[in-house]
Formats: structure tokens, C-alpha cells, sequence
């Protein structure tokens, strides 16, 4: 039929359209799943949502039903109540085991006992095997140290806390785990009032550890009180030590005693960053004039908002240095040390943050420059910073025989103690760069004392191939940290850590030959100093009164 044919030529001359055929992605993020596109799976964040700009959020993995029943073949008797947990209520503890996921069923697989070292009712397997795998986007720096601590009571119920934070931090709200999260808080802290009501001197380091835990998470909740009541009650061990006359000997510090020093120097710089930050959101918004003005709640409602907000860039650094924060607390391996450490990565992000806060200061007269200063805190240096930190503690670890790795030939002379270091830092981000707020005194005498002995060892440390320009520097922010107020004349610490210091930077300007503040200035700059002088800290009075004046004392 000719009808027919003109009908059908033009239909049948055209190329057909064939439609692509797409495999359903199963684990795939929640909004290209939601909106049916296929999705890379690119960790942390997949390509369409950076492309979109959207919060790119992963779904924790099931376990297959195959897997689920052959693990439920193992279960014992004994295991379907957790019957250790008397006091809890019905309506806490789940009457039925929760399944484990293969990587960690052997733990569990031991007829006779269970090799946890606590009992992990709820969702405890899920949420420690959560935070297990949570290792997957990033480079260990060594073996996992969460292996070591199964069977150490205080430091796996750490560990639980932790991974909640994660999990928080990841996924918006810990809603999936809060009961399992509150369990395990309220065990750290009958167990940490069962420690202190012994009176047991052996403990103290341990007690450090935990409520540094507590502090720590309470910090990641915007919880800032309680955080700073349970660093106040750290101090308030350490100085009952001092007053009896067992203060800490540098030389002989125990390994447990550093640990409990490093873990402390951790979580009070993380929450004297974050009060920095919410108080300079809450100046710019308008909300109040401090944070002090401001309700608890609302504190919380801002660091919920700034954590999510931030996850655009350096979420995956918070959460990189969480996963690590373990090493803190963990058993270390038979015969190991800690030693000094490589901070090179600490200086790399000093000046990278020196470098934003100098563009900020030379646009200061531009009306968006306060916008310009919360933008280079929401770009993630806090995160990375903090990132720093916890990866050069982890790498200071080593066996005793190990010798350690040779690092890169820029990094060859930035080693130094670990909270030395950390301490360096907060006073040059606080009192050099004015990035900071000012730290609680009772806190800045320990740390000025910590900062003090761990110079002295570096001094007198003959066997270690010395940078004489970044020990000026430390020297010198020491220096600056130890400057006194009105309030503080009479403060004997801090004067004999002010003379310390003194002493000890004149003695190195004749190490290095120079004696100005113009000649320090350069070689302050290779390490890492801010173009422009813009803090209220004569540091030219500082450096000629230690130089050229006689130190009396």
C-alpha cells in the first residue's frame, strides 16, 4: 500500500533509539539512589553529588542472609541474653544477638568464653564493626591498634564512644546508636568512679585516659561545660600528685604517664579550637556578643550546624583523625616506645594557615573581611590540623628495636616531643596569629610546665641531629606563651618557665650567630611567622629584653 509506505519511510530512514542499560548500584549514596541515577561510589563523597554540591551520605552495609545464618549456626545458649548487664533494663538491652559481621566473627567464635573484654549488648557489635571498617578510605600508619584492645575493658568501651562520634559525624545524628552509645558512657563513668574511690596512685593515668574520652565526646556534641568539668578534673588529679610531691619527672615519665599527657593535650586543643570557632560564628551571626551569653542547647544546635555544614571539605579529615584517635588509649605491642616525633605535617599546615590568615589581614579594611576569616576556618585547616596531630602521634610509636623509617629530606630535622609540639602550635595559632581564644589559666600553667620540660629534654638531647632554627622558634613561642598578666605576676610557674625560656633563647641566638630581631625574623620564616607583626604581642621587646637584657633571678 503506497499510503502505507510514505508513512513508514521516514520512521524506518531514522536511526533507531536504543535505550542504555543500567545496573542497579545497591550501595550506592542515599541521593543517587533517591533520584535513580547511577552512582560511582566514590568514597567519601561520589561525583555527582561534589558535581551537584549535595551531602553525599552512604548507607552502612548489610550483611547478605547467607552470611547472617551461618554465623547464627555458632551462636551459644549463653549468648542470647547479656546477662553481665544486671541493672540495665528490658527496654535497653536487646533480648536477641546481634549478628557480627564476618570480618570480626572471630572474636566471638570461642565456645568456652567470649573474648571481648566487656559486654557489648544492643548494637555494640554493629557499631564497633562500624567503626573497624570505617579504616577503608585512608592508609593505616601501622598495624590496626583497635585489634589490641578487644580484651581491655576501659579501652574498647572508649573505642565504642569514638566510633558513636564517628557515626555522628558521618551520618548527621546518632539516632541508630544513641542508646547503645549512652550504655557504654554511663559503664566509663561508674567505672572511672569506681577508680577514683580506690585511691589507687597506679590508676591516675588510666583515669586521665577516660575522662579525656568523656571530654573529648562531649566536645563533638557541643557540650562544652561538661568538656571543660572533666578537664578541670583532670587537673585537679595532677595537681593532687604535685602537692604530694609526686609531680612528673620528664626524665623518668612512664609510658603510660606520656600517654595520659598526650591524650589531654589532644582533647583540650580540639575544644579550645572549636570554642574559637563557634565564637567567632556566633560574633559574625550576631547571635551574642560571647558563647558565655548563649543557653547550652543553642551551643549544641551551632556545633551540629557547623560540623554538618563543614562536611563539604574537611569532613573526611575529622573523620580520618577520629578513626585514629585509638592509638591514644590502646595497649601498645610488647616492646614498644614512643620516641619523638615527625611534625613536619603540623608545620606544613601552620603555614598553610599562616599563608590564609596573612591574605585576610592585608584585605582588612574590606567590609567582607570577617565573612572572608569564617570562610578560611569552614575550608577545614581545623580538621587538618587535627588530623596532623593525631598522625604524628601515631607514627612516634615504634618497637624497641625498630629502627625508625628515614623520612623525606625536607622533613629530616622537624622532630620533636609530641606535646611539646601540639602545645607550640595552639600558643602560635593563639598568641601569634590571634586565631584562637585565650586558654583557661588553670590549663595554660600546666601546659606552659609540659611545653617547658619537653624543651629542656630537646636541649640536652645530644644524640639527635638538631634543626637550630625551628628549636629558636619553638623557643621563642614558648617564650611568648609564657607571658604573664596583671593577674598572674606572682604566678610562680609561669615565671620560672618566662626565665626558662629566656635563658635558653639567648643561648641559641648564640648558636645561630645573630642577635636583632631582624635577623631572627628570617629564620622564624623558614620555619613558619606571619608576614606582618598584626598581634597585640610586642615580640621585638620580647626577643631584645631576652637577648640583651641580664636575666635576674
Amino acid at each position: 500500500m503506497p499510503t502505507e509506505d510514505k508513512l513508514c519511510g521516514p520512521l524506518t530512514n531514522k536511526s533507531a533509539r536504543v535505550r542504555q542499560f543500567h545496573t542497579r548500584s545497591r550501595t550506592g549514596c542515599s541521593n543517587c539512589r533517591n533520584r535513580r541515577k547511577r552512582c560511582d561510589e566514590l568514597r567519601p563523597q561520589c561525583s555527582s553529588c561534589v558535581k551537584g554540591d549535595r551531602v553525599c551520605v552512604y548507607a552502612p552495609v548489610k550483611i547478605p542472609l547467607r552470611e547472617r545464618r551461618a554465623q547464627q549456626k555458632d551462636v551459644q545458649p549463653w549468648d542470647q541474653t547479656p546477662w553481665e548487664v544486671a541493672s540495665t533494663s528490658r527496654d535497653m538491652v536487646s533480648a536477641s544477638r546481634v549478628t557480627i559481621p564476618l570480618r570480626l566473627s572471630f572474636l566471638n567464635r570461642d565456645t568456652a568464653f567470649n573474648k571481648l573484654g566487656v559486654a557489648m549488648p544492643l548494637r555494640s557489635h554493629e557499631l564497633f564493626q562500624y567503626f573497624f571498617e570505617s579504616d577503608n578510605d585512608f592508609k593505616m600508619p601501622g598495624p590496626d591498634c583497635l585489634t589490641r584492645l578487644v580484651d581491655d575493658p576501659g579501652a574498647l568501651r572508649s573505642a565504642i564512644l569514638l566510633a558513636g562520634m564517628h557515626f555522628s559525624f558521618q551520618y548527621g545524628d546518632l539516632a541508630l546508636f544513641e542508646s547503645t552509645f549512652l550504655f557504654h558512657k554511663l559503664e566509663v563513668m561508674q567505672m572511672i568512679n569506681q577508680w577514683i574511690a580506690s585511691r589507687d596512685s597506679k590508676l591516675k593515668a588510666e583515669i586521665i585516659r577516660h575522662m579525656a574520652t568523656l571530654a573529648f565526646t562531649e566536645i563533638c556534641q557541643g557540650e562544652l561545660l561538661a568538656a571543660e568539668t572533666h578537664i578541670s578534673g583532670i587537673l585537679a588529679l595532677i595537681d593532687t600528685g604535685r602537692d604530694n610531691g609526686r609531680g612528673q619527672d620528664p626524665n623518668t615519665r612512664s609510658t603510660d604517664q606520656e600517654l595520659a599527657n598526650r591524650y589531654f593535650v589532644m582533647s583540650y586543643s580540639y575544644l579550645y579550637g572549636l570554642k574559637s570557632l563557634l565564637g567567632g560564628i556566633n560574633r559574625i551571626e550576631g547571635y551574642a556578643s560571647s558563647l558565655d551569653d548563649l543557653s547550652g542547647q543553642r551551643i549544641v544546635d551551632m556545633s551540629n550546624v557547623w560540623h554538618r555544614g563543614e562536611g563539604v571539605e574537611s569532613l573526611a579529615l575529622k573523620l580520618q583523625a577520629i578513626r585514629l584517635f585509638p592509638y591514644f588509649f590502646s595497649p601498645l605491642p610488647h616492646g614498644a616506645r614512643l620516641g619523638n616525633a615527625d611534625v613536619y605535617g603540623i608545620i606544613d599546615t601552620l603555614r598553610e594557615f599562616t599563608t590564609g590568615l596573612d591574605d585576610v589581614y592585608a584585605n582588612q579594611r574590606d567590609v567582607h573581611s570577617e565573612q572572608t576569616f569564617h570562610g578560611f576556618w569552614r575550608r577545614g585547616p581545623a580538621s587538618k590540623i587535627l588530623g596532623d596531630y593525631v598522625m604524628a602521634h601515631a607514627r612516634s610509636i615504634s618497637m624497641g628495636k625498630e629502627k625508625p623509617k628515614a623520612p623525606k629530606a625536607q622533613q629530616q630535622s622537624f622532630t620533636s616531643p609530641w606535646c611539646g609540639m601540639v602545645i607550640a602550635s595552639i600558643f602560635y595559632m593563639q598568641r601569634v596569629l590571634g586565631a584562637l581564644e585565650a586558654i583557661e589559666r588553670r590549663i595554660h600553667r600546666y601546659t606552659i610546665t609540659l611545653f617547658q620540660q619537653d624543651m629542656a629534654i630537646t636541649l640536652s638531647d645530644e644524640n639527635t641531629t638538631r634543626n637550630e632554627g625551628f628549636i629558636l622558634w619553638q623557643l621563642l613561642v614558648g617564650l611568648i606563651g609564657s607571658q604573664t598578666d596583671q593577674k598572674e605576676e606572682k604566678d610562680r610557674r609561669l615565671l620560672a618557665a618566662r626565665q626558662f625560656f629566656q635563658v635558653a633563647l639567648r643561648k641559641q641566638a648564640g648558636v645561630l650567630g645573630i642577635s636583632s630581631w631582624s635577623e631572627a625574623r628570617p629564620i622564624l620564616k623558614e620555619v613558619v611567622w606571619p608576614a606582618e607583626d598584626n598581634s597585640c604581642v610586642n615580640f621585638k621587646d620580647l626577643w631584645d629584653e631576652a637577648v640583651f637584657r641580664p636575666v635576674t633571678s
